[in-house]
C-alpha cells in the first residue's frame, strides 16, 4: 500500500538553514587554517599524536631559553676577561716599574703604586654585568668588596707592623728593622700573610661566596662561568699593594727597603701567573658558550621542521576548501532565497 506523506514549505525554507551554521563554522576553521597555516585543532587533527606536538615545542622553547641564557654566561665571562685583563696588566706594569729602578729608588714608586693599584683592585672585583657581580661566586647580588675596605687592609697591615717592630709605619724607629726580621715579617708564615689567608680575607674584606657559578649552555652541557673574589691570585696581589702602600718603605733602610721590594716582585709574579690561569680558565667555557648557539639553531631547526611536518596544512588545499565551502554557501543563501518565494498563493488562479 503506497503512502505520501506531506511537508510544509516552512520545512524546505529550513532545511539549507540548518546546514549554514555548519558551514560558517567549516569557512571560519578554513579561513583560520589559511592564515595561520596550521591545523586550528590540533587536537582533533593529530590525535594521540598531539603529545608529540607538545614535546617537540617544549624542547623549541627550552632552546631559545637557553640561547637566552648563553647570552647572559657570554656577557658575563666577557666581563670578567676584561677585568682580570686589566688586573694582571696593573701588577706586571707596577712589577716592571719597580724593578726597571735602582734599588734606593724603588722605595717611592711601590708606595705610590701600591695605594693607587690597591684601590683600582678592589673597584675592579665589584665588576657588574647584567646586574650580577661576576666575582661575587655564587653571590651575585651584592657587591664583593664594601666601600672602605682599601683603607681597613692599610690599616690591619700597620697595626700589624706596629705590633711586629714596636713602631709605627715611617716612624724613626722603622729605620733600625733589620733585612731579617722584615722578611720574617713578610713571609708566608708572617703576620701580614695571615691577613690574606682565605679565611681572614672572608671576614674582613670580601662578601663574595667562594663557590663560582654554573650555567647550563646545551641540552647536555654545564660549565663554570665565574671567578670568586676570594682566589688566591686577588689575595695575594692586595697583600704586595698593602705592602708597598702601608709599611712605610721609605722609612726603612736601604738594605730593609731591599727585602721588602724583593717581597713585592715576588708576590706580584706570582700574582700575575695566577691571573693569566684564571683567564684561560674561563677562556675554555666562553669558547663552549660561543660554540655552543650554532648547534642550537641546528637542533631548533630540526624541531621546527617536524613540528611544521605535523601541525603544517597546504595552503593550496585550504585555499581550495574556503573556496568550496564559500560556493556552498552562496548556494544555500540562493535555495533559502528561491524557496522563501514558493507560496500556495503564487499557483491560486
Amino acid at each position: 500500500m503506497m503512502t505520501t506523506s506531506f511537508i510544509s514549505s516552512l520545512s524546505f525554507w529550513n532545511a539549507p538553514r540548518s546546514g549554514l551554521s555548519r558551514l560558517q563554522a567549516d569557512l571560519a576553521t578554513a579561513n583560520a587554517e589559511a592564515s595561520s597555516l596550521r591545523h586550528a585543532d590540533l587536537g582533533l587533527t593529530l590525535g594521540t599524536g598531539v603529545a608529540r606536538s607538545l614535546g617537540l615545542r617544549q624542547g623549541t622553547d627550552e632552546i631559545a631559553a637557553l640561547k637566552d641564557s648563553n647570552g647572559v654566561a657570554a656577557l658575563r665571562l666577557s666581563t670578567s676577561q676584561s677585568a682580570l685583563s686589566q688586573i694582571q696588566k696593573a701588577a706586571d706594569a707596577m712589577s716592571a716599574a719597580i724593578a726597571g729602578l735602582p734599588s734606593g729608588g724603588r722605595a717611592a714608586t711601590a708606595e705610590t703604586a701600591g695605594a693607587s693599584n690597591l684601590d683600582a683592585l678592589l673597584a675592579g672585583l665589584n665588576a657588574s654585568a647584567g646586574g650580577q657581580y661576576v666575582f661575587g661566586g655564587t653571590n651575585t647580588r651584592e657587591s664583593p668588596i664594601p666601600e672602605g675596605r682599601a683603607a681597613a687592609i692599610k690599616a690591619a697591615v700597620a697595626a700589624a707592623f706596629q705590633t711586629a717592630f714596636n713602631t709605627a709605619p715611617g716612624s724613626a724607629g722603622a729605620a733600625s728593622i733589620t733585612p731579617a726580621q722584615m722578611q720574617a715579617f713578610l713571609s708566608d708564615s708572617g703576620p701580614v700573610a695571615a691577613l690574606f689567608s682565605d679565611a681572614a680575607w672572608q671576614a674582613d674584606v670580601s662578601q663574595a661566596s667562594s663557590r663560582t657559578p654554573s650555567a647550563r649552555i646545551s641540552l647536555s652541557e654545564t660549565v663554570t662561568i665565574g671567578v670568586s673574589a676570594n682566589a688566591a691570585p686577588f689575595r695575594t696581589v692586595a697583600m704586595a699593594y698593602a705592602i708597598a702602600s702601608a709599611t712605610g718603605l721609605s722609612g726603612l733602610s736601604a738594605e730593609t727597603q731591599d727585602a721588602a721590594t724583593g717581597r713585592i716582585l715576588g708576590l706580584l709574579s706570582t700574582a700575575s701567573g695566577g691571573l693569566v690561569a684564571q683567564q684561560a680558565d674561563l677562556g675554555r667555557p666562553q669558547a663552549k658558550v660561543t660554540a655552543a648557539d650554532p648547534r642550537l639553531d641546528g637542533q631548533a631547526k630540526l624541531l621546527t621542521g617536524e613540528i611544521n611536518r605535523l601541525e603544517s596544512v597546504d595552503p593550496a588545499e585550504a585555499k581550495s576548501r574556503i573556496d568550496a565551502l564559500s560556493t556552498q554557501m552562496q548556494i544555500s543563501y540562493a535555495l533559502t532565497a528561491q524557496l522563501r518565494q514558493l507560496s500556495l498563493v503564487s499557483f491560486i488562479s
